[in-house]
């Protein structure tokens, strides 16, 4: 879980130079990658967090409760980038001079919450097929 967390977090620290210097703007890739990883990162926090409650063999209802939970991140997320949206853009650029830019329009939105079931898929998927674990 400790290896989860340190990702997220660096995730969420990553957002950080590229609101400050555009890069979302830039490149969109960026935005596909972090929603990616934050999806890959959130199903393991969430599968380890799970781990007493998930039962060993029934991998679907493992899967369902884990992108699940990965989904339910991934929406409160997008809240948190609409609020900030409506709420942060002004005093950003007052006191930083940035022109920040929390989130974009509805294709975005869900294409990013896509990103986020995609990451958790993957690292579920690696789990199940890996020898280190059965899930």
């Amino acid at each position: 879980m400790r290896k989860a967390f340190i990702a997220l977090v660096a995730v969420f620290l990553i957002n950080i130079p590229s609101l400050y210097y555009g890069w979302y703007l830039k490149w969109d890739w960026i935005d596909v990658i972090l929603h990616f990883a934050g999806g890959f990162f959130v199903a393991m926090f969430m599968a380890d967090y799970l781990k007493d409650r998930l039962v060993s063999g029934q991998w679907i209802k493992n899967y369902l409760i884990v992108v699940g939970a990965t989904i339910f991140v991934g929406v409160v997320w997008e809240f948190a980038e609409f609020i900030a949206n409506q709420t942060l853009i002004e005093p950003f650029y007052r006191w930083f001079g940035v022109k920040a830019y929390f989130m974009g329009d509805l294709a975005d939105t869900m294409y990013d919450l896509l990103m986020d079931i995609f990451g958790a898929l993957v690292y579920l998927s690696l789990v199940t097929f890996s020898k280190h674990r059965n899930f």
